[in-house]
């Protein structure tokens, strides 16, 4: 055997060679290793806490000279299985007899197939209640609620996302609202 084929330290046979190195790591090092680890682990706690469905924003509806942004009431995953409820995000205007109400849904809705749903009372106080047509993604993001009598009064108006789960029945598929912005009366 020659010099060089030989090494100059003994072989490590046990894990007393490796404890001596990690003893002579300064403090400070093995702080920093910490730290990291703490704020890798909060960051993963608060993504995992804060995870599900985003907000697809705000439609807003506009009558008679006035407007509000409603945020989503209920908004979901594109599967309709992680949903968020917000039952503050109601908004409400003046809506006498004969008022029409414009909407505006953000580019999130837009891309996705949606319609609006209503009540209103009519002219003998019976409530009633009536839908647009499903409007395809990208067919249109503006829409005018305008009811044909001018002695109704819209009660309730709701935009509705439709998301990606559907239920087949023998009149054909239904599929679920992912998310709803409704404005009142008031």
């Amino acid at each position: 055997m020659t010099v060089s084929d030989q090494d100059s330290r003994p072989p490590e046979r046990d894990g007393a060679g490796r404890l001596a190195r990690l003893r002579r790591v300064p403090r400070w090092v093995w702080a920093a290793v910490v730290a990291i680890v703490v704020v890798v682990a909060a960051v993963v706690v608060a993504l995992v806490l804060t995870s599900g469905p985003d907000s697809p924003g705000a439609v807003t509806f506009a009558a008679d000279g006035q407007t509000r942004a409603a945020q989503p009431t209920v908004y979901c995953d594109v599967r309709v299985t992680d949903c968020r409820n917000d039952p503050s995000a109601v908004v409400a205007l003046p809506l006498p007899p004969g008022t029409a109400v414009d909407l505006t849904v953000p580019d999130a809705v837009l891309a996705t197939p949606w319609q609006v749903a209503f009540t209103y009372v009519d002219e003998n106080g019976a409530q009633q209640s009536g839908r647009s047509q499903v409007f395809p993604p990208n067919a249109r993001g503006q829409f005018r609620l305008t009811l044909p009598d001018p002695r109704w009064r819209l009660q309730r108006v709701e935009v509705q996302q439709f998301g990606a789960s559907q239920t087949v029945t023998a009149q054909g598929s239904l599929f679920s609202t992912r998310s709803t912005w409704v404005l009142v009366s008031g």
